[in-house]
């Protein structure tokens, strides 16, 4: 959660007395939801330079909401549902729910010649299931006479911090929120 301090001069100070309390709580909701319409985009910009979107349409991206806030609660929320979100923010342990984590052996996304639309390991064309020396287990493919590691199986990952969608919220709060205020007084008073 940001907290922002605003510093108003005379002049201000005088103008927001004279609107008065309801004025003051709609200028400041219009404020937090433009602000928080900022920090979604901020976001979803960061989502797209940071990850690899396979899905082009809804997805992740769109998994960005806001809550506007409202004159009876002054309180503006970006937020997603998407449930891996939270460990991609923090950054951690992931271990597998029943059986094992397909981890990726390449470094980038095209490295893998043959996607798939539900982009799940079992769905490689020639993949088959091999056991390494160490009697862990990987899924391979065959590349004529050699074998490609696609994925090791493995009972838990590591995933670094890669979201920063709250430092990115708190550093356009910042930004913004003093100038939305500011523009949304002087609508008002327009």
């Amino acid at each position: 959660m940001a907290v922002i301090n605003l510093s108003l001069n005379n002049a201000d100070k005088t103008l927001l007395l004279n609107i008065g309390e309801n004025n003051i709580r709609f200028v400041t909701a219009k404020s937090l939801t433009k602000t928080a319409q900022n920090i979604q985009e901020a976001v979803k910009k960061h989502i797209a330079e940071t990850f690899i979107i396979r899905r082009k349409s809804g997805g992740f991206i769109q998994s960005i909401k806001i809550l506007p806030a409202k004159k009876q609660n002054l309180q503006a929320k970006v937020y997603t549902m998407a449930g891996f979100a939270a460990l991609q923010q923090t950054g951690g342990r992931q271990k597998a729910l029943s059986g094992r984590l397909a981890v990726p052996a390449y470094k980038q996304i095209s490295d893998v010649k043959s996607r798939t639309s539900a982009n799940k390991p079992r769905g490689l064309k020639k993949s088959f299931l091999l056991r390494l020396s160490d009697g862990s287990h990987a899924i391979a493919v065959r590349t004529g006479k050699d074998l490609k590691v696609m994925y090791y199986l493995k009972p838990e990952a590591y995933l670094p911090k890669r979201l920063n969608m709250i430092e990115i919220g708190e550093n356009t709060a910042e930004k913004f929120f003093t100038l939305e205020f500011r523009k949304s007084l002087q609508e008002l008073l327009a």
